[in-house]
């Protein structure tokens, strides 16, 4: 079997630490080119990736004519180089968050479709082991009826106006940037977009800007289940960057990101008494009943990376038989819908139905715009 070629685009934080080091280890692509405007960010590429650099767009395609572009640039650029590396007869794997309001995941997906190519998201915890680990477990309880309730929640001390680059410029819209990441997963845990959502989003007081530094989030699926979503971004507390709890009718699920090394002894509201030894270098995964607990999966190191290459490595098997990538166009469409709804809702102060009439007034509405 011919090795896919594959090129980047977009050399910044995403493409040196996740995307280059990614595609580093699968076999069966090979790196054609790395796309950035930065003379910097080439060098750096090409010295430690030993890839084939360019500074334009069109250049590197004319050159190196990809099978897949790897689209890692900001989000106001993904509309414009998705339709540009179809038009150049590529499949496409873009970085999160996919476009920036519903109409332009429309015109995407409809031209891939014309040209005959295919359209994947980089939605890594889909993938990332103690999620998917989680995701597997609940799937396996009787029945397969999947959660009835689930938790997710993000705990940082990094409010909006610290983020650097251009994530710094959207202030008003953090759950899309950085909230993406526990939306997509209720919706690949649940298996279903929700049927309405209520949201808040604050700043809390601390500033006189609005920011949504907190949101509050509740989403309501088929059968009445539930799940909560909290991002906190003034937490001055540990930092929890993806926590997740899911309750079936047998068990509690709960997968954590981050090192986890803890010895607990006693009675922890119980009367029996325990003793408990956890440990994860970078995010555990674990199944409990009581304060019984069987630890279902671990991360490795550099465990951002590895959820990174183990869904390109699907992702490209997708690409080449036909079958559904971990996270489709239409995945990615769901997940801006979703987050919409939330910004619509905390604007109105009401709960607002995606099939309902005011599903209309997301379509345009513009996410992670920079700042004029």
């Amino acid at each position: 079997m011919s090795q896919l070629a594959v090129a980047v685009i977009g050399l910044g934080n995403a493409g040196h630490t996740l995307h280059l080091p990614a595609l580093a280890g699968i076999r069966s692509i090979r790196v054609v080119g790395a796309v950035d405007p930065d003379a910097s960010r080439r060098s750096r590429a090409a010295e430690t990736w030993k890839v084939p650099v360019f500074d334009d767009f069109d250049r590197m395609i004319a050159s190196a004519r990809p099978d897949v572009v790897v689209v890692g640039t900001p989000p106001h650029t993904h509309a414009e180089y998705c339709m540009r590396s179809f038009d150049a007869g590529a499949h496409v794997l873009c970085e999160k968050p996919f476009v920036t309001n519903l109409d332009d995941a429309d015109r995407v997906i409809a031209a891939a479709a014309a040209a005959g190519r295919r359209l994947a998201l980089n939605h890594t915890f889909r993938e990332m082991p103690v999620f998917r680990a989680l995701r597997d477990a609940v799937g396996k309880t009787a029945g397969g009826s999947g959660p009835v309730f689930a938790q997710v929640w993000q705990n940082m001390d990094l409010p909006p106006w610290k983020e650097p680059g251009w994530r710094g410029a959207m202030l008003q819209h953090v759950l899309f940037e950085a909230g993406i990441h526990l939306v997509d997963y209720l919706i690949a845990l649940f298996g279903e977009k929700p049927r309405s959502v209520t949201a808040s989003v604050s700043t809390c007081g601390v500033r006189d800007e609005d920011t949504d530094a907190v949101a509050l989030v509740t989403l309501e699926f088929s059968r009445g289940r539930l799940a909560q979503l909290v991002q906190n971004r003034l937490c001055k507390g540990e930092t929890q960057f993806f926590e997740v709890r899911a309750e079936t009718m047998e068990a509690s699920f709960r997968a954590s990101f981050g090192g986890r090394a803890r010895v607990s002894a006693g009675l922890l509201r119980d009367k029996k008494p325990h003793l408990r030894v956890e440990y994860g270098v970078a995010g555990l995964a674990w199944r409990e009943v009581g304060n019984q607990r069987t630890i279902i999966g671990r991360n490795p190191k550099n465990p951002a990376m590895i959820g990174t290459r183990l869904l390109f490595e699907k992702t490209f098997v997708a690409f080449r038989d036909g079958s559904q990538p971990p996270a489709s166009g239409e995945d990615g469409r769901a997940v801006l819908e979703v987050i919409a709804a939330c910004y619509h809702s905390a604007a109105s102060g009401r709960r607002v139905e995606l099939s309902g009439p005011e599903a209309r007034e997301l379509a345009g509405m513009t996410m992670g715009a920079p700042a004029e």
